[in-house]
């Protein structure tokens, strides 16, 4: 290994801890913005009151969102592998990409199922007793979006642009 290889993997290195460490925030506060969005927009209640009310769901009885937070997190916490693996072979362009793309595909799920879920509790609608049963489904299915998501992102970042001289 020469010297610029190793300087490559300090750069791959702080990427991959900015990539994780957002990642782990958005994976946890996804399913609270959406419900406190919900609120706000759905049920017209005022910010401040919306932002009382998700806080007080954080560990109600019957509501835990802390849980659902904790349960999303799974897709995340692959994205975060697939990326620490993949630093090792793609310069920091190429894994931006591909960290991207697979982030896309997850939260392109994920923020629209949570909020096909809750809608109807928020819009005076009438909400299904097993709706909640899909907040287990949600992250495995975020999972094969995920590698859609890294897919395009690999494929994309073999694109010409991205590529150095001596790059594959």
């Amino acid at each position: 290994m020469n010297i610029s290889q190793f300087k490559g993997l300090k750069v791959n290195a702080m990427c991959l801890f900015v990539c994780c460490a957002f990642n782990l925030i958005i994976g946890f506060l996804i399913p609270s913005l959406v419900i406190y969005c919900l609120d706000v927009f759905v049920s017209e209640n005022t910010p401040a009151d919306a932002l009382a009310e998700t806080l007080r769901k954080q560990f109600a009885e019957g509501e835990n969102i802390f849980l659902l937070a904790a349960i999303g997190l799974l897709p995340f916490i692959v994205l975060s592998i697939a990326c620490f693996i993949a630093a090792y072979r793609l310069n920091p362009a190429k894994l931006a990409c591909f960290y991207l793309f697979g982030f896309l595909g997850i939260v392109g799920f994920m923020i629209p199922s949570h909020i096909a879920v809750w809608y109807p509790h928020y819009s005076g609608g009438r909400m299904s007793s097993t709706s909640i049963i899909s907040f287990i489904f949600i992250p495995f299915i975020c999972v094969l979006t995920l590698g859609i998501g890294l897919l395009i992102g690999w494929y994309i970042s073999r694109l010409p642009f991205l590529c150095k001289k001596n790059d594959a």
